[in-house]
């Protein structure tokens, strides 16, 4: 299997010689000695996406372009590896086993956007991950590779909306780090009022990974609309749960089959990408793994969590008001909007009237709440009622 962001031969945690020999750093090195121009080329030219929770794949140069492009003369750069929903586990992973490589995609957005002054924000209840965040840091200090850049590591409250961008810009500054209405965008009004690129540590990696082996190689992987590989947490009715690292574009059967799930006619429905994404029948488990293939049939990406739910756990019922009641209890209570709409489609879920389920999703969560909590809710419940026949509600 190609592999460009890990390296599955790795036992615990890589450390700053074991990266180095295979090439670490020599992307950042290369970047330092062109242009921020240069760099922003090279991330264009590649077609990176993001691999934030939000699931869009907003390309990454153009968040990158918007933040250089402001006539300021401070910026600020924050890696977010603040997963809000515990069934991901893919950016806990990478800044506990391969902290390096996120650390260097940093150091590399830090150069091309001028920022002198830069955070790495890690759940605060993953001790695994923030130390291997810390010694990282302190390792590339130590090595002097930090060239001047101040590198902050920054504990998150384990909060369903504290991964939010806006919610971490506002923790980072003292606040109760609740989401913030947009726009304005971080990349326009960020941190301390100045234009703040926020990044999935994933993606960060990922840049990396084009700095270390080229555009080309990056290209050569997954499919045109999206190049390279990504992280996936395979979870629930599998018998191998773990990180998966695959191309884009794989197919969401073939990852489940590495990762040991049951045959299709024992499945009941899979989310593939977490808690808010729209559940898939067993057979549509040949999508391709891309966000235009999953947005096409009602689903997203979002937070590259893929969930596996077998029969015999329980009918459908069940598991779209357990689902709705998580997402519900996950609402950080700003918004009166969310919380009123949660448990107005939780009521309508529990009656068994359908009809109102859906009107409630349709018009008191979607596109509600100042971050994606609401939306992520609705587009469960309408693309379970959607998609599955009546039959399976009874």
């Amino acid at each position: 299997m190609t592999h460009l962001i890990t390296e599955p031969a790795q036992d615990g945690r890589e450390d700053l010689d074991s990266y180095r020999a295979r090439g670490g750093y020599a992307g950042l090195a290369a970047a330092r000695d062109r242009s921020s121009g240069w760099v922003l080329e090279q991330l264009q030219h590649a077609g990176l996406r993001g691999r934030g929770g939000s699931g869009e794949g907003r390309p990454i140069f153009e968040k990158w372009q918007r933040v250089a492009a402001a006539a300021v003369p401070e910026r600020y750069v924050v890696a977010n590896g603040a997963e809000s929903q515990a069934v991901s586990q893919k950016d806990r992973f990478l800044l506990a086993r391969f902290p390096h490589r996120v650390l260097e995609g940093l150091l590399i957005a830090a150069h091309a956007l001028g920022a002198r002054e830069t955070y790495l924000c890690v759940r605060g209840d993953s001790p695994e991950a923030l130390a291997g965040a810390e010694q990282a840091v302190a390792e590339a200090r130590a090595a002097g590779l930090l060239g001047g850049v101040s590198v902050t590591v920054q504990p998150s409250a384990p909060t369903a909306v504290s991964g939010e961008e806006t919610a971490i810009l506002d923790a980072l500054e003292g606040l109760e780090g609740y989401p913030q209405p947009k726009p304005p965008r971080p990349e326009e009004i960020g941190l301390r009022g100045r234009p703040t690129l926020v990044q999935n540590v994933e993606s960060l990696a990922a840049v990396a990974a084009l700095f270390r082996l080229g555009p080309e190689r990056i290209r050569a992987v997954g499919t045109p609309a999206c190049p390279g590989t990504a992280l996936f947490t395979v979870t629930g009715a599998v018998d191998r749960p773990g990180v998966y690292e695959v191309p884009h574009g794989t197919l969401l059967w073939d990852l489940l089959v590495r990762a040991g799930a049951p045959p299709r006619e024992e499945i009941l429905a899979v989310l593939p990408g977490g808690l808010g994404s729209g559940p898939l029948r067993p057979d549509e488990l040949d999508v391709p793994l891309t966000y235009e293939d999953l947005a096409a049939l009602g689903t997203t990406m979002g937070n590259s969590a893929v969930i596996v739910f077998r029969r015999s756990d329980g009918a459908l019922p069940a598991l779209v008001r357990e689902n709705v009641a998580l997402l519900s209890r996950g609402s950080c209570g700003q918004c009166r909007g969310c919380k009123e709409g949660h448990e107005a489609l939780l009521r309508a879920l529990e009656a068994g009237d359908l009809a109102e389920a859906r009107r409630r999703a349709e018009v008191l969560l979607y596109g509600r709440g100042n971050c994606a909590l609401p939306t992520g809710t609705a587009r469960f419940a309408l693309r379970a009622l959607q998609a599955f026949p009546p039959a399976a509600w009874s």
